[in-house]
């Protein structure tokens, strides 16, 4: 007898974690009516953002060019720095290509 007492109270508190699962899954589209405004500004800064961080990606690495040309960085700060900026540069072009 304790042992289904046991079972049955582990299922109900099953059922009523996943009841509230799926009202708060049901409720988010019927909030979310209203923000078509929001939704445009972040597209527009999407596609600004994909403009903008491989030109200022470019003009660091010829930054860091001109500072290793001119002996202010050494070797392997330019090594570690410039990957860096390849690695920002390319993550949001491929972030572009696969999310939209």
């Amino acid at each position: 007898m304790k042992i289904i007492k046991s079972v049955v109270r582990k299922l109900r508190s099953r059922v009523a974690v996943g009841s509230g699962v799926i009202a708060a899954a049901a409720a988010g589209p019927a909030s979310a009516q209203g923000l078509q405004k929001a939704q445009g500004v972040l597209e527009t800064f999407q596609s600004q953002l994909t403009t903008i961080v491989p030109i200022a990606a470019a003009v660091i690495l010829l930054c860091l060019g001109v500072a290793y040309a001119g002996r202010f960085i050494e070797k392997d700060t330019f090594v570690r720095w410039g990957v860096g900026v390849i690695i920002a540069g390319s993550a949001v072009q491929i972030t572009a290509l696969l999310f939209t």
